[in-house]
């Protein structure tokens, strides 16, 4: 579903109104969804640049890349 949001450029109020709609939420105490959020605020639509990101606190990749 991430995947479809950055692929989209939606911004943090669209996310969260598409997450909402299938049942979905970004969470504010999870180090994923704050790498995400972060991002969605920054306009970081690259997904090289966004698994970057997420590498670097040892996370995985969004859409399974890597």
């Amino acid at each position: 579903m991430l995947a479809l949001v950055i692929a989209l450029e939606l911004n943090k109020e669209e996310t969260s109104q598409l997450l909402t709609a299938a049942g979905y939420s970004l969470s504010e105490s999870d180090t994923f969804d704050l790498v995400i959020q972060f991002c969605l605020e920054k306009k970081i639509y690259d997904l090289d640049t966004i698994n970057q990101a997420l590498e670097y606190f040892s996370l995985k990749p969004l859409a399974g890349v890597y």
